[in-house]
């Protein structure tokens, strides 16, 4: 399996396409304009018990939505007589969602901090091992002796900063998450990374207990830079991008060897025409996607659901008894479309899919066996639920971040203009 990352810049944003076997999988807007996994000093501004949470102000006249049943562990930067969050404390939170329509930010007291191999989580006690390597018996023993570092580096943090923090009932201590990608590195990478984790850690409740209101005392790295962490453990993997700041970045913060990291130069073929980033974009922007077979997808995207509409178009089904057959082909192919672009515009929520008819029980039967098949593809959680009496697919799509409109700036309904 080969997996390709393009990044490039398309309609003044940057863009992350991923490919397996040159098939396109994913489409990422990289840019962070809601400041996600940026870390603020923020003040509390509204408690509402009936909903259990708090509405945090962390940026200038920007709020976020911190619920406690989520966040146990708040870190206080004010001294404190009791451990539930009150209007006017200072507080340390991460920013984990943007907006959604009249949503606000949600933010969070489980700080992460990501990098090469390790990922620094408050919401971890010791070290954890991804579920893809936990198995291996090195990685098994590297996570014994990190777990025996981590603990020196809390006593440290305890050691330092305790005073500092002794009278806000902040609990400082974190635990690390080992990444699938650190099968490529050796114990010495992973005890050097964990030290710049730790100290970076330190360096952000330094900042935090003596800073200002809505300060950022921690900017996180492109998103891209987590997603190409989360690749370079593949054997075949490749990235390509036209943009030098992204090259530099990728060359500093990732394990990737010059082989597998490309700088694209060629200035009369654009990278994003070189791989259809455009026409991808562009399709999955449109309300009508056409099928090779004739046929065509409406998409419908409303504040309830969303609604495919599987339309014959310019295709013309075969007559008598080959008629279900027929639009069992084209359905096939619309089954792909439609998850395609469920998971390139990061539609989430209800969805439901209005399939040509057909007669023939076992081919329904084998259309819902060919969407639950393909539909493991996607990295989100997406469950085929059944096919109603009048022959509608039911589905849902777990929610990840915003849709790729949203991300353009674009409206529900609008289109992308050329």
């Amino acid at each position: 399996m080969s997996t390709k990352l393009i990044i490039t810049s398309y309609n003044n944003k940057l863009i992350s396409a991923k490919y397996v076997d040159d098939e396109i999988k994913s489409l990422t807007v990289c840019d962070n304009e809601h400041n996600i996994s940026d870390i603020f000093i923020g003040r509390v501004e509204n408690v509402v018990k009936s909903i259990n949470a708090c509405f945090i102000e962390f940026s200038n006249k920007q709020k976020g939505y911190y619920a406690f049943s989520e966040n146990k562990d708040h870190i206080f930067l004010n001294n404190k007589n009791n451990d539930l969050p009150n209007i006017g404390d200072k507080i340390l939170v991460q920013v984990k969602n943007p907006p959604h329509k009249t949503k606000p930010h949600t933010l969070s007291s489980k700080l992460e901090i990501p990098y090469k191999y390790l990922v620094l989580s408050r919401d971890v006690d010791g070290v954890l091992v991804s579920k893809k390597i936990k198995n291996d018996e090195n990685v098994s023993n590297w996570a014994a002796s990190l777990a025996y570092e981590l603990k020196l580096m809390n006593e440290e943090l305890v050691r330092e900063l305790g005073a500092d923090f002794k009278d806000t009932r902040s609990k400082l201590s974190y635990g690390f998450i080992i990444r699938s990608n650190a099968v490529n590195a050796n114990l010495t990478e992973l005890i050097d990374e964990a030290k710049h984790l730790h100290n970076t850690y330190k360096e952000i409740l330094k900042m935090a207990i003596h800073g200002l209101f809505y300060t950022k005392v921690y900017e996180s790295l492109p998103s891209y830079i987590t997603e190409v962490n989360h690749l370079v453990a593949e054997e075949d993997f490749e990235l390509v991008t036209d943009n030098k700041e992204a090259f530099s970045l990728i060359k500093n913060n990732c394990n990737l060897s010059d082989t597998r990291l490309r700088f694209y130069e060629d200035k009369l073929l654009p990278l994003y025409s070189l791989y259809s980033i455009k026409h991808n974009i562009d399709e999955a922007l449109r309300r009508q996607v056409w099928l090779k077979s004739g046929a065509y997808l409406v998409i419908e995207e409303t504040e309830a659901l969303t609604v495919v509409d599987v339309n014959s178009g310019k295709f013309v089904p075969k007559k008598g008894k080959d008629k279900d057959l027929s639009n069992y082909n084209v359905n096939i192919e619309a089954a792909k479309a439609t998850l395609t672009q469920l998971r390139l515009r990061n539609i989430s929520g209800i969805i439901i899919v209005d399939f040509i008819n057909m007669k023939d029980e076992s081919l329904n039967e084998d259309l819902l066996k060919y969407l639950k098949k393909e539909a493991k593809d996607d990295e989100v959680g997406v469950r085929i639920v059944d096919m109603t009496k009048l022959g509608l697919v039911e589905i849902t799509r777990t929610k990840q971040g915003q849709t790729l409109k949203e991300r353009m700036g674009l409206e529900r309904n609008e289109e992308l203009r050329d």
